[in-house]
């Protein structure tokens, strides 16, 4: 009898232990699977569209993203922190003052800028510009 709770006891622990360490390993994929959001940077809010296009041109390749009544001009769409980060600090490197805000997105979206995101973290800030660009036409064709 003492055995089996020996036993017991040391596969409760083990389980729990490899739980623990799985859920720090794989927590941004949980969180992407339950709640499949992402963060993207505007530089302007507008009240009709005439005036988003004409400041969107001071911004090449930006996105003009609508929001109930209001249009923003969207200059990047990122899904995790760690190229958050890195992406704020390289607008404002630029001097571009933006604004954040977080919309729901569907998990294929997700799957597919996340290819890009991965080229961000490993690549110099000179190919961010690019990068950026291609998760730009991505976010235009899935708004679309």
């Amino acid at each position: 009898m003492k055995e089996n709770v020996k036993i017991f006891l040391i596969a409760l622990i083990l389980g729990m232990a490899i739980a623990f360490f799985l859920s720090f390993k794989f927590k941004d994929q949980v969180a992407f699977a339950i709640n499949p959001t992402v963060t993207y940077f505007y530089v302007g809010s507008y009240n009709n569209l005439d005036a988003a296009s004409k400041v969107s041109q001071n911004y090449p390749n930006s996105v003009i993203y609508q929001d109930k009544d209001i249009y923003k001009i969207v200059i990047g769409v990122f899904s995790e922190d760690n190229v958050v980060d890195l992406m704020s600090s390289y607008f404002e490197d630029k001097g571009i003052s933006f604004n954040r805000g977080s919309m729901s997105v569907d998990n294929a979206f997700l799957g597919e800028i996340s290819n890009y995101e991965l080229l961000i973290k490993s690549s110099d800030p000179s190919y961010y510009e690019s990068i950026n660009e291609s998760i730009l036409n991505l976010f235009r064709e899935y708004m679309n």
